[in-house]
């Protein structure tokens, strides 16, 4: 495999992110070269295109039966599907894993911590890189600023706010803190109404967060962050500047062997959110991350 030549497999349709991706991939070559070959389609939905289309319209060469039928064949496998809000991503992702396939999931990786658990100890037993992240991570207008937010000094607080409930999309929101701040979150504890989530988390070593989903605001990604020099906020915008910039990362690892994130950050990641339902169900009480981890 040249520089740049990546055949990649894009395993689902029921999301945008398969369009995104394959528009960024296929018509804009964002990632020198790297190309959708192959698409399989599985569950539908009324609002985005099937594989057939998608294929046409990305000059994609070919749609699969099974998920398995090119792996043999594949250099990087994107598992975007997003039945159950992700409910199949481990389950799809396992095969290319146990076959040495580098491995992109979708966010979230999974729905239930323990799946996520057993993909990564998987992907270490065969040497196979696996990576998972909301595209957030990722965003150009955070990179652009991160000289600003380091003159800030040694952080207080940072605020996130993102759109949508509080496990599936809120991964967005707290993956734009964790792409400022890093991982290390000790307690999670958040309070819900129909239209919003408050919650905070504490790190132990560092700032207290807020982060806050709303689901009857405009949708937008905001970031604040106060620190001992003052403060400082962007507003993501740039999807494709952040979905390029997350392909580029899943391609930089299907030829380097090396995730850009590792596994242990994406399963306190996780664990936070997780830690944030529990609390919720227990009325605003705080929940350790160590606690939903040791449970996992």
């Amino acid at each position: 495999m040249s520089a740049g030549q990546l055949r990649v497999g894009l395993v689902g349709v029921n999301t945008s992110h398969a369009s995104a991706y394959a528009r960024l991939l296929n018509e804009r070559d964002v990632a020198d070269g790297a190309r959708i070959t192959w698409v399989w389609g599985g569950e539908l939905r009324p609002d985005q295109p099937d594989a057939e289309t998608l294929a046409s319209t990305y000059d994609i060469p070919q749609v699969v039966n099974e998920p398995t039928d090119l792996i043999d064949q594949t250099d990087l496998v994107l598992v975007v599907d997003d039945t159950g809000g992700g409910a199949n991503h481990v389950p799809l992702a396992r095969p290319f894993v146990a076959a040495g396939v580098p491995t992109f999931v979708d966010k979230p990786m999974a729905v239930d911590l323990q799946e996520a658990v057993s993909l990564f100890k998987l992907a270490e037993e065969k040497g196979t890189p696996v990576t998972s992240s909301s595209a957030l991570r990722f965003a150009v207008e955070l990179e652009a600023e991160r000289q600003r937010f380091s003159d800030l000094g040694a952080l207080s607080s940072v605020v996130s706010v993102g759109p949508g409930e509080w496990y599936y999309y809120g991964v967005h929101a707290v993956e734009q803190l964790y792409a400022l701040v890093g991982p290390g979150v000790e307690w999670v504890q958040r309070l819900t109404w129909p239209d919003r989530d408050v919650a905070i988390l504490s790190y132990a070593d560092g700032p207290t967060a807020v982060v806050q989903t709303l689901r009857d605001a405009a949708y937008c990604f905001h970031l604040t962050a106060y620190g001992a020099n003052g403060l400082h906020a962007v507003q993501i915008s740039d999807s494709n500047g952040f979905y390029g910039a997350q392909m580029r990362a899943a391609v930089a690892m299907a030829r380097t062997g090396k995730p850009p994130i590792e596994p242990q950050e994406t399963l306190e990641l996780l664990a936070v959110l997780r830690a944030g339902v529990l609390s919720a169900e227990r009325g605003g009480a705080r929940v350790t991350v160590a606690s939903v981890l040791d449970g996992a």
